[in-house]
């Protein structure tokens, strides 16, 4: 590290990387058990260079991109950008290997599977809502058919009833004997 490269703080870091605290601390930790080395000041706090932070971004797209056990994504970062930068060799930013190429191009390929799954499922949600609102809509056919059956049925069945008791009082009526006709 020369005296004219910034050192960046956790806080700084974890801002750049949009991760938590903690989750920041886990990435170090992983790293520092495959032998990387961060730079530590008098408190023995984490300090960032710009090897650091260009390290831990392939670390953090590594984890996010293919789902990599930390492990194996600390082993690839070692063995990309050394053990840190206090290493004594020249450093650069490596290309991308074939591996990750590989894996890169697995995902895109996953992921177009899945858009394609989606909307797939989503002219499937189309469909099906059409045929619900259908289904619905002769429903509500099917009720009022329904009701004005019953209501129809019963006017005439109201009806047969009148008629039927009128029938009755008239049957009634010309049966029914005067008072003077008992003794007949």
């Amino acid at each position: 590290m020369d005296k004219t490269d910034k050192a960046y703080t956790p806080k700084e870091v974890n801002s750049l990387l949009d991760v938590s605290e903690s989750t920041a601390r886990k990435w170090c930790i992983s790293l520092e058990k495959k032998g990387y080395m961060f730079i530590r000041n008098d408190r023995n706090q984490r300090l960032f260079t710009e090897h650091d932070l260009v390290a831990l971004k392939k670390f953090q797209a590594l984890l996010k991109e293919t789902n990599m056990p930390m492990d194996n994504a600390a082993d690839i970062i070692i063995s990309r950008f050394g053990k840190g930068t206090f290493e004594d060799r020249t450093l650069s930013v490596p290309e991308e290997s074939n591996e990750e190429r590989r894996s890169l191009q697995r995902s895109e390929e996953t992921i177009d599977k899945l858009m394609k799954h989606i909307e797939t499922q989503e002219e499937y949600m189309r469909k099906q809502d059409k045929f619900n609102q259908d289904l619905l809509k002769r429903l509500d056919q099917q009720e009022k058919y329904i009701l004005s059956s019953i209501e129809e049925r019963d006017k005439s069945l109201t009806n047969s009833l009148r008629e039927m008791q009128q029938t009755q009082k008239l049957i009634a009526a010309s049966q029914e004997k005067k008072w003077w006709e008992f003794w007949k």
